[in-house]
Formats: structure tokens, C-alpha cells, sequence
């Protein structure tokens, strides 16, 4: 961005939101991190932007566009400063935990699964339906890695809306040719006017660039053979007439692909997975090994891959999920979750669990002990949460093997050292520290700050209960002090009467 920042950090703005720094800059604007001074520990990304020309209609436009809005994929805006007498604005929503397509592609060097694509495809979707079912419809218009956002617990997000517009037809083409090169329909550029099917062809070269591994966007003679292998067939022919330069010739609107895409299968192994189980033996009394997973911070993924650990370990034996967490809304969302797709659920008198793919899912005892639990199965995975209650360090640390998460975000490294060192971690206590969607650059760099190895990057998968991957691999390496045959440890005290 040609323009300065007016923002410092430790500038507070409004009195309320203080900068601790820039996350993001392109275009005419730069995005800051704020720190919420009326609710401690809350945190906003500042979007200031710079308005050319006096035109301040779009800067509030764009505003007034942002909170009308409501959808999980998409920001909140909380607050909004017009532009001042230099032209600079400040939008105040959401700060995404996580890091863009464009970071994430690179971190999996360029080589992403057909099962996550179709995933993102769905995902994207999902709320383009929603703007697209506006009246007048909202056509996003600038669909590309750097603008989306993959966050550990919500998935795909849109965070920018800088050229979004509200379609009210009649113009034979577009007044201001807008979106980036590559992604934007032929329509954008001078060819016609751009509507819904504009975002339906930018949806197809985001989903062709990241199959290809940013080689291509654009469909060409002979894509079908470079595809082969990188999709699920039944997806080829969808991108191809995504990318039709004809608005005409491409699908009507988003839910007619989603409804498309619905029907191709993903493929699953969780019968297998539910055979393996079944076949397994009961653990001796009191022999369950415990993992303790708990965050530095809220959203960080604790929850995605305390799942993950319970579907890994569950293919060595009995596994029990613990929603550990006093008050946490978790199993209840999973209980939701599975009703709603029509799966046996117990009824709230019983105590019993939930089955989600062979994985038995608990809530906290009320007494908070884990005897019966440990005489049922072999493994234990407790979700601790963010550990915002009392005696949440000290469960966690009672683990067989407690696994930390924390950001591996640069800019947030001195904060993880912080919590490390208020909570008296030392590099003999045998916690094993995890960085979701964090590269290998990332994990280096806190094991030389640290001078200990059990540092991970967690790469993204987006089911935590899928077979494989990288996510596996790593999970594989912090686990393996009780996936080694024959191991047996003495009893932990979750499973003492207090």
C-alpha cells in the first residue's frame, strides 16, 4: 500500500481500541490488531482504509454492506469511524484466528487434498448462497487466496469486501472494472455487466488455482488430464462449466452447485473404523492412558484436534472424548449436530455416551473424576478448553501426555511465552506444545526460543475425524509415548477420589 498508517502501536483509537499492530496490508488499506479495552482479553482487527479522490461513498458503503450482514463465514463489523479530512476510515470487526488460502497453500506446498477442496468449494458455497439470496443480491466480486481465511474452528471466511456491490441490473456493463486478474469473470473487464454467476466463475478459478497448485485459473485444452488425481471426478466437469466465460452457460446460482456437490462422495472409511473398534478389547481396570489438550487462548483449535487425537487413538483401542471444560458448550453442539443428521443419541436422563464414528464423546462427570471412564477404555482424551476455570492447569498437567495449543502466528509468539512463563511451565514438565495451521518455520523458531523439541505445526485437516494426512503424522509423534506396543503407565490421579 502506497499510504502510511496513521496508527502506532500502543495508539489507542476512540479511547477504546488499542493498536498492538499491523496483520495485513494491500490495496488502499491496512488491517490492525486492537485490544479491546472495555472487555479485557478481547481482540478486533481495525481495518483503515484510505479513500482517493474525496469519494467517501464506498468507505461507508462498504460499512453499511458489512453490518447488514450475518453469517458464520463472515466478519462481524462492530464499529465504524468515516473518513477523516486526509480520507482515512477505520472499520472495526472480527479478528480471524488462522491464516489465508494463499499461506495455507504454501505451508502444504501447494499440494491440497480433493476431499479439503470439495470441503472449501461447499463451504464457499454456503455463503455465497446467503449474499446471493439478498434482494438485491450482493456479488462479492473478488474471490481469491489472499481474501479468504481458514480458521481452526469456523473453516472458510471471507474477510475482505472492499469491491463487493449490491446488483440492481439495468447497466450493460460494470461502471469501474474491478477484481483481480486471474479470478475475476471476463465480465468484470469490460465484457458485460457482473451478477451472481460472476462469483460462480471466481469460485471455479479459486478452486482450479488450488488443485493445481497455483499453476492455473483459467480453463484451458487438456485440464481434465492435469486434474487427474488432484479432484474427485465428479467435480472436474463442475469446474469446467464454472469457468464458462458466458454467464449464461455457467450454473444458475450457488445452490444449484451445492446441491451438485452434496451428491459427490467423499468417500469414508468410519465402518472400518467402527470394526477395528468393535474388535478391540476392553483395557484392564484403571489402565486408561490420559491426553490433556488445552489452548493459550480461545479459538485456537483445542477442541479440532482433541478429536483428532481421539480418532487417531481410537484405532488402537476404546476411546472416551471428555468435554472437560466446566460449563463448556461443546458436547452439546456435537449432541446437536448428531441429531440433526439422524444418528442414536442419549436420551439427557441416561448417562451414556454419544458414538460419533466409533469415538465415545463424554461430558465432565459431575464430581470431575474419571474412575468408571478409565475402567471402560484404554484411552481418555480430555478437552480442557482454554482452561478458564480454577484447577485447569493443574487437570491438565495430571495428563499421561498433555498436549498445549497455541497460536504460531509471529506477531503472537511473545504472548505464548508470556502464558508459558505465568503458567510455570519448564522444559521438564513433559507438556508437548502444538501450533495449528502454524509452517515448520514457526515450530523451529519456538523449539530454538524454548531449548526443548516437543514443539509441533499442526497442518489443517478439515475433518478431524478423517483417516491420514499430515495432521496424523504429527499427532502420530506427540502421541507416541502411548501408541508404543505394550506400554503401560502407572495410574494418573484424574482417576482418584478427590
Amino acid at each position: 500500500m502506497r499510504y502510511k498508517s496513521k496508527l502506532r502501536p500502543g495508539q489507542i483509537l476512540d479511547g477504546r481500541y488499542a493498536i498492538a499492530g499491523i496483520i495485513g496490508s494491500g490495496g488502499s488499506s491496512h488491517v490492525h490488531l486492537g485490544e479491546d479495552l472495555r472487555l479485557p482479553g478481547k481482540r478486533w482487527a481495525v481495518k483503515e482504509c484510505v479513500t482517493e479522490n474525496q469519494d467517501y461513498g464506498n468507505v461507508q458503503a462498504e460499512a453499511e454492506l458489512l453490518i447488514s450482514l450475518d453469517h458464520r463465514r463472515l466478519p462481524r463489523v462492530v464499529d465504524f469511524f468515516p473518513p477523516d479530512e486526509d480520507g482515512y476510515s477505520y472499520l472495526v470487526m472480527d479478528y480471524i484466528e488462522g491464516l489465508t488460502l494463499s499461506r495455507y497453500m504454501d505451508s502444504v506446498g501447494g499440494k491440497i487434498p480433493g476431499e479439503t477442496l470439495l470441503l472449501f468449494a461447499k463451504q464457499l458455497l454456503e455463503v455465497l448462497q446467503y449474499l446471493h439470496g439478498h434482494r438485491p443480491p450482493i456479488v462479492y466480486r473478488d474471490l481469491k487466496p489472499s481474501n479468504i481465511m481458514l480458521a481452526p474452528e469456523k473453516g472458510l471466511m471471507l474477510i475482505d469486501f472492499g469491491i463487493a456491490r449490491r446488483h440492481r441490473g439495468g447497466a450493460e456493463e460494470d461502471t469501474v472494472k474491478l477484481g483481480t486478474v486471474g479470478f475475476a469473470a471476463p465480465e468484470q473487464y469490460g465484457s458485460g455487466e457482473s451478477d451472481h454467476r460472476s462469483d460462480l466463475y471466481g469460485l471455479g478459478a479459486l478452486l482450479l488455482y488450488l488443485a493445481t497448485g497455483g499453476k492455473y485459473s483459467v480453463w484451458a485444452a487438456g485440464m481434465e488430464r492435469r486434474l487427474e488425481g488432484r479432484l474427485p471426478d465428479m467435480l472436474v466437469p463442475v469446474l469446467r462449466r464454472l469457468l464458462r466465460p458466458r454467464p449464461d452457460d455457467r450454473y444458475g446460482s450457488a445452490e444449484e452447485v451445492l446441491r451438485i456437490l452434496e451428491g459427490v462422495k467423499e468417500g469414508s472409511s468410519a465402518g472400518i473404523r467402527q470394526q477395528e473398534f468393535a474388535r478391540t478389547a476392553l483395557p484392564a481396570q484403571g489402565k486408561a492412558q490420559t491426553v490433556t489438550l488445552m489452548g493459550t487462548a480461545s479459538g485456537i483449535g483445542t477442541t479440532h484436534t482433541s478429536l483428532a487425537a481421539a480418532r487417531l487413538l481410537g484405532r488402537f483401542g476404546p476411546v472416551a472424548w471428555v468435554d472437560y471444560a466446566p460449563e463448556s458448550p461443546v458436547y452439546g453442539r456435537i449432541r446437536s449436530l448428531a441429531e440433526a443428521s439422524g444418528r442414536p443419541i442419549p436420551s439427557e436422563e441416561t448417562e451414556g455416551p454419544l458414538d460419533v464414528n466409533g469415538i465415545h464423546c463424554w461430558k465432565r462427570p459431575e464430581d470431575g473424576t474419571l474412575e468408571e471412564l478409565a475402567a471402560r477404555y484404554r484411552y481418555i482424551v480430555l478437552d480442557i478448553g482454554s482452561g478458564e476455570y480454577e484447577g485447569a492447569g493443574a487437570e491438565f498437567a495430571r495428563g499421561d501426555i498433555p498436549l498445549l495449543l497455541a497460536s504460531g502466528a509471529d506477531w503472537r509468539m511473545e504472548e505464548t511465552l508470556q502464558w508459558l512463563r505465568r503458567s510455570g511451565w519448564g522444559p521438564g514438565s513433559g507438556w508437548k506444545i502444538g501450533l495449528p495451521l502454524a509452517g515448520v518455520h514457526a515450530a523451529d523458531l519456538l523449539r530454538r526460543t524454548l531449548g526443548v523439541r516437543e514443539v509441533y505445526a499442526l497442518p489443517f485437516q478439515p475433518d478431524p475425524l478423517a483417516v491420514g494426512g499430515n495432521l496424523e503424522s504429527e499427532l502420530r509423534s506427540m502421541l507416541a509415548g502411548i501408541l508404543e506396543k505394550g506400554s503401560r503407565r502407572k495410574k494418573g490421579r484424574f482417576f482418584q477420589r478427590k
